[in-house]
């Protein structure tokens, strides 16, 4: 059973996710916290595996989401969080995704997807089994500019180089994708340079923007299956 922390301030949106999630037979939300403070005094009491909140909460409406990330990824590095917003906010989702070069277990979604229970549940499943979920809306707006060649671009990468891709997007280092897919790191680096060379990511971006942005793409393809969502 997958155990997830609500935060929400509005009690008919926070109503509607634990309907949607309780519907699940894998999924029990264990409580709601309707401001910053009652959010993480829940996650501290209960064990969760998710936590899935509103960026803005009380007490300022600002960046509470944000800031219950940070304090749920120091203490417990094993509870994925999810955070939900109304509109795209790229420096949030950019401090949450590329935080420490880490992807894993991490999610930024709209709220309209809260309608669609079926992509918010495999949100939840996805997030707890290590991997990440972003919103197709904000991939978009993360990408550009960031010098990718676009998410066809992953259509030329060798079956190997999407494992290694989809080890990145998960968040293991280079040496844990080499123990993981049992070959040599130099092999995995090898295969990390073709990566980024084939979707187009710059040399001379930081090797931790570069991780994020090959992840961000290849978890845009995903998103893009499992919602049916096309850019064509």
């Amino acid at each position: 059973m997958i155990r997830v922390a609500v935060g929400e301030d509005n009690a008919i949106f926070a109503r509607g996710i634990a309907e949607v999630l309780n519907d699940a037979p894998d999924i029990q939300v264990v409580g709601v916290g309707d401001d910053r403070d009652r959010l993480l005094a829940l996650v501290a009491r209960e064990r969760v595996d998710v936590v899935l909140s509103d960026i803005r909460m009380p007490p300022t409406h600002s960046d509470e989401g944000m800031q219950v990330a940070r304090r749920v990824f120091a203490a417990d590095a094993s509870v994925a969080v999810v955070l939900l917003s109304q509109y795209v906010n790229t420096a949030v989702a950019l401090e949450l995704l590329a935080g420490a070069g880490v992807v894993g277990r991490r999610g930024y979604l709209l709220k309209d997807r809260v309608g669609q229970p079926v992509v918010l549940q495999a949100a939840i499943r996805d997030v707890a089994a290590g991997g990440s979920v972003v919103d197709p809306l904000v991939v978009e707006a993360l990408i550009a500019g960031r010098g990718s060649g676009g998410t066809d671009a992953l259509a030329g990468l060798t079956p190997r180089e999407l494992d290694v891709l989809r080890l990145v997007a998960q968040g293991l280092a280079n040496q844990a994708i080499a123990d993981r897919l049992r070959v040599g790191r130099p092999g995995v680096e090898k295969h990390l340079t073709a990566i980024f060379q084939k979707l187009g990511i710059r040399e001379d971006s930081q090797q931790v923007n570069r991780r994020v942005s090959a992840a961000l793409l290849y978890l845009a393809g995903r998103t893009d299956e499992s919602t049916g969502d096309s850019r064509s």
